[in-house]
Order: C-alpha cells, then structure tokens, then sequence
C-alpha cells in the first residue's frame, strides 16, 4: 500500500547550493525506502508570515527548514517554525 506525502521545504531555492539539490534527493530517497509518495515543495521564506502562516503551510503533512542560509526574509523561516510548533506538524531543521 503506497502512501501519499506533501513535504514543504520552508526556504529560498538555489540550484546552485548544493545542499538544497541534497535536500530534494534525500526526501526522494526516503520515499522510495518507506514506499511513500513524496510530493516535494519548496515554500519561499518570503512568502510566509505570522498572518498567512497557517494558510499557507496547513496542507503540508512536514516541514523542513531547508539548510544554506541567510534566509530572504528571517522572519518568514521563524513564522514557519513558529506554526510547526503550535500546530504539532513534523519540523526538522538542517
């Protein structure tokens, strides 16, 4: 049985980081070993606030603070972790 995932990567992606190109292939990875379908998206900081932070971010089953900061907007990472926290949603932080 194939269950279905919708990770969100809370950061600004960079191609040429190679720690968010890493970010995407370890979530494949452990898709493929747990037998998960990961849908994998990448939620611009800037794009996230203490006002719309549940909005945005609800639909999210994890998120993950992507890793090589500085952050566009630090504010939008802390509004993330913040809602992680309050809602019990599954955070790692790189």
């Amino acid at each position: 049985m194939s269950r279905a995932v919708r990770i969100g990567v809370v950061g600004d992606f960079d191609p040429e980081k190679p720690s968010h190109t890493a970010t995407n292939i370890a979530l494949a990875h452990a898709a493929a070993a747990t037998g998960t379908e990961v849908t994998v998206s990448w939620i611009p900081t800037e794009t996230v606030d203490a006002a719309n932070a549940s909005q945005v971010l609800a639909p999210l089953a994890g998120l993950w603070a992507a890793p090589a900061s500085p952050y566009r907007s630090a504010d939008g990472m802390l509004a993330a972790i913040r809602y992680a926290r309050e809602s019990g949603r599954p955070f790692i932080g790189t």
